[in-house]
């Protein structure tokens, strides 16, 4: 188990810090960002976006990019990890927590929820 831990200590958890630290900066940003929304040079209105506003959206972009980075790194280390115990009937798969979304919209009926990858879970395959 000594080589799966370092499988995933290697390959799974930059991915997964790197997305961590991104979500932590973006929520710092969007703390202030209906003050810096839609201003620049003293103008309030349509075709004055703020450098701000402009950064919030490449932090978005990038926020996908990046999940999309954990979760494409998470089925590559779960493949080789199958690779590794399919000898001993052993199965890994990805292990998932759900979490709530805030609705975005009073036309939802309700929040989505996103699933967000949180380990590697192994089952015994029954012969």
């Amino acid at each position: 188990f000594s080589r799966i831990y370092k499988l995933i200590e290697s390959e799974l958890l930059p991915a997964a810090m790197a997305l961590r630290s991104h979500e932590t900066t973006y929520n710092r940003e969007m703390q202030s960002y209906t003050s810096k929304q839609m201003i620049k040079g003293g103008l309030v209105g349509f075709g004055t976006e703020s450098n701000h506003e402009k950064k919030v959206l490449q932090m978005v972009k990038q926020g996908a990019q990046l999940q999309r980075n954990v979760d494409l790194k998470s089925a590559q280390v779960k493949d080789k990890i199958n690779a590794m115990l399919a000898k001993y009937n052993i199965m890994a798969t990805v292990a998932l927590e759900s979490r709530l979304l805030m609705k975005y919209s009073s036309k939802q009926k309700q929040g989505n929820t996103a699933l967000d990858v949180v380990g590697i879970q192994f089952h015994a395959i029954p012969f």
